[in-house]
């Protein structure tokens, strides 16, 4: 508690969130320092699924930031749209598909695999629109693959009724990725978003340095705890110690 001196016009001791110290008949008044780790498991599970959302909003701001109708005055561009998509936390843990609950998947995009080499590490991915007309011409789609740690490993945009995306993947450092797209279409305010289009997660195996991709149909879905891919007993077994995945049902 603080004690202020009327005469002085000071006070030592914490006061909201300063801290005042008295030296030599003059009060020096400093902010106090704020913690910001969390201090219990609800505040912990708070700061993981904003951290998610906060590093796809990060990407999308760079690429999308003219055509999300906010603004920057009071704060960064990525907490801006963090707060305009607030309504995608929830669960406990941030995952894209999340964002159906902020951009509509009204007029989805087509996501097509165009071309993958599994030595070389190298992928090229497109979103077109389904049904083009002279409007959609005019919309600006916006493409990201990310992984299970909501990381962008590469994001385009484009105007028109399609986009593609090529790049490499330098290092694994991941279980899944996730390729999905959405797009700005020019309304009367602006710009709105829909069209969000994301595609099953695409699992990772390396075998003698060998890139692999599945999009396997589960008996039941893998789960990643702490980015550890585990996989059910009924797509996973060990025959004369090679471990073989698929569907054994």
């Amino acid at each position: 508690m603080g004690k202020l001196n009327l005469l002085r016009a000071g006070y030592e001791g914490k006061v909201g969130q300063t801290y005042g110290v008295a030296k030599k008949g003059l009060y020096d008044i400093k902010a106090t320092p704020f913690s910001h780790t969390p201090h219990n498991t609800r505040q912990n599970t708070a700061k993981n699924e904003f951290t998610g959302l906060n590093r796809i909003a990060s990407r999308v701001v760079k690429k999308m930031w003219k055509y999300l109708s906010l603004s920057d005055k009071d704060m960064y561009r990525n907490n801006a749209l963090c707060k305009a998509w607030k309504g995608a936390l929830k669960g406990g843990v941030f995952n894209i598909e999340n964002l159906k609950e902020v951009i509509s998947e009204e007029g989805k995009l087509r996501i097509d695999t165009i071309e993958f080499n599994p030595q070389l590490f190298t992928f090229s991915y497109s979103a077109s629109e389904v049904n083009p007309d002279e409007k959609s011409i005019n919309q600006v789609i916006y493409l990201a693959i990310i992984t299970n740690r909501q990381i962008t490993k590469a994001d385009i945009n484009g105007r028109g009724n399609s986009v593609l995306l090529s790049s490499v993947f330098n290092y694994i450092d991941f279980a899944f990725f996730q390729v999905w797209a959405f797009k700005a279409v020019p309304d009367i305010k602006g710009y709105r978003l829909k069209g969000l289009s994301i595609s099953d997660k695409i699992f990772v195996i390396i075998v003698n340095e060998v890139f692999y991709l599945s999009r396997w149909q589960w008996i039941s879905k893998p789960y990643v705890v702490e980015e550890v891919l585990h996989l059910p007993m009924g797509n996973a077994k060990i025959e004369n110690e090679i471990l073989k995945i698929g569907n054994f049902a």
